[in-house]
């Protein structure tokens, strides 16, 4: 958090947006309900190049990878401005440049804020550097009306871009804070300032991805829908940064075990264990330790070790068949189709197992490979994530409390599902083994997957900048923006935003 002092000349009184309120269309119907607001999460094909812990790149549609975003709007007129949304950060920011973008073509699709036509606007006159991996931003601290789920908040910090590099699209952080909602005169972020408008009770969100062909996912702040997912969720406290391996708050859990369903019924489970990994909707794939990943890619039929992608590729049909991939996390196992765990890499028949090697000295993550099977709710304000099995039997939103019971005990969802798969054979993720099948002349990858934006290294506030507008992408009507943005930022930005590349390798 920052300190910034805000004029109360410009604060209009609380509304929800005419936009939202009057859209038909599915993609952006948003729902403001008794103490929760619910908005849609768009599927976005491809998984573009955005950190440096998951480096590799997708561009096709269909089950290869997808970036999940939401549409929101901000200031006054509102404009509709799409975000990623991402656990992996905290912070808000919007208008990426185009032009030194991993994929310009695919950042050019998404429109971007034009402040000059905001009679809410604010520029605050500091500016904030930040790395997401290889991918970093520099951005203007400014102030407007940002409206998410049907209801509005009418200043509400956030950043516009003025450098970023590897990055297609702005970013919708909603990482734990250790700072708290009442941090002196500190900005809140999003969730921070949803309770303090009074729109949630607490700082406390559900996230249900669904799986890659679906449009029916959703972010509800504020609210669970008993709609959504099986059996009872499962309380887990989520971990002190002490207790995480590079010390970063996050949304992190205790992983008590892994194992494989295959298509016969018959399952492969590995003994008890715990490792701490973090839940990321910003990220593709799921990043593993090593013997992790190589037990789960050796147990998949068929599957073979790809040294130069350094993933396990198989044959597409075997994607087809009723596998899962099974996660435990304390009493309960969430199990993942193959059908999402499995990904189409280069339309050649051939895919790859949405699992990843974790680097030394990286941090164990469950990206959208797990997420999209799994319900999850985020309880910032008493630091527990609430987990299920995710399914699809209709809608029964309730809104969340506050207090240390704000997600009530027992919550059980009003989908029916199949019991939990027995193991017949023991998986070992105890022994680290060279994999037993590598490809050698069979056919070998011409793209991989990409990963999110998230985690965030830490940041450098500035009073460098400058407010200018892109050349390179369409504004809220489509128009082409003005003078490039890469002329804001000095020669200081740059040598910090060094630093912090450095420092990024540490966090």
């Amino acid at each position: 958090m920052r300190s910034f002092a805000l004029s109360a000349a410009v604060v209009p009184l609380l509304s929800l947006s005419p936009a939202l309120a009057a859209s038909t269309s599915t993609k952006n119907l948003a729902t403001r309900g008794n103490g929760y607001l619910r908005h849609p999460i768009r599927t976005v094909p491809g998984s573009p190049k955005l950190r440096r812990r998951q480096e590799v790149e997708a561009t096709a549609p269909h089950n290869r990878g997808a970036t999940y975003t939401i549409d929101i709007e901000l200031g006054t007129p509102p404009q509709t401005v799409t975000v990623i949304l991402d656990t992996g950060s905290n912070d808000l920011w919007v208008n990426p440049v185009c032009q030194t973008a991993n994929i310009p073509e695919y950042c050019a699709q998404f429109a971007q804020f034009d402040w000059t036509v905001s009679s809410t606007f604010q520029d605050l006159e500091q500016a904030h550097i930040i790395t997401y991996g290889k991918g970093n931003v520099t951005y203007q601290w400014v102030a407007d009306a940002v409206t998410i789920g049907g209801g509005t908040i009418p200043q509400q910090v956030f950043g516009v871009g003025l450098e970023s590099y590897d990055i297609p699209m702005g970013i919708l952080g909603l990482s734990p804070s250790i700072q708290g909602p009442n941090a002196g005169d500190n900005y809140g972020f999003l969730l921070d300032s949803l309770v303090a408008e009074r729109l949630i009770e607490s700082r406390a969100f559900s996230l249900d991805l669904r799986e890659i062909e679906s449009s029916e996912g959703a972010v509800i702040f504020g609210g669970i829908d008993k709609g959504k997912f099986i059996g009872e969720l499962e309380r887990l406290p989520m971990l002190d940064p002490s207790e995480t391996p590079v010390g970063a708050d996050r949304y992190y859990i205790y992983l008590n075990g892994v194992g494989v369903t295959l298509p016969d019924g018959s399952a492969l489970a590995s003994e008890p264990f715990e490792l701490p990994v973090f839940l990321d909707s910003g990220g593709t794939y799921s990043r593993l330790p090593t013997v992790i990943f190589l037990a789960i890619g050796e147990a998949v039929p068929g599957a073979q070790y790809d040294p130069d992608s350094n993933l396990f590729v198989v044959d597409c049909d075997i994607a087809k068949e009723a596998g899962s991939m099974d996660f435990a996390f304390n009493n309960k196992v969430i199990s993942v189709p193959w059908k999402d765990f499995i990904w189409d890499a280069d339309n050649n028949g051939l895919c790859i197992v949405g699992v990843a090697e974790m680097e030394q000295g990286g941090e164990p993550v469950f990206g959208d490979t797990f997420l999209r099977a799994a319900y999850v709710v985020y309880d910032q304000d008493n630091r527990e994530l609430h987990i299920a099995q995710a399914a699809n039997c209709g809608t029964n939103i309730v809104s969340i409390g506050s207090g240390t019971d704000a997600v009530p005990s027992g919550l059980t969802g009003d989908c029916e599902g199949s019991s939990a798969p027995t193991a017949t054979v023991a998986l070992d993720v105890t022994n680290t083994q060279a994999p037993t099948n590598v490809v050698t002349n069979g056919p070998k990858l011409t793209n991989a997957p990409g990963f999110g934006p998230g985690p965030a290294g830490k940041g450098i506030t500035t009073t460098l900048g400058g407010l200018t507008r892109p050349t390179d992408a369409p504004g809220p009507n489509g128009q082409k923006n003005g003078a490039p943005a890469a002329s804001a930022v000095g020669n200081g930005a740059l040598v910090a935003l060094g630093v912090l590349q450095l420092a990024a390798f540490v966090l």
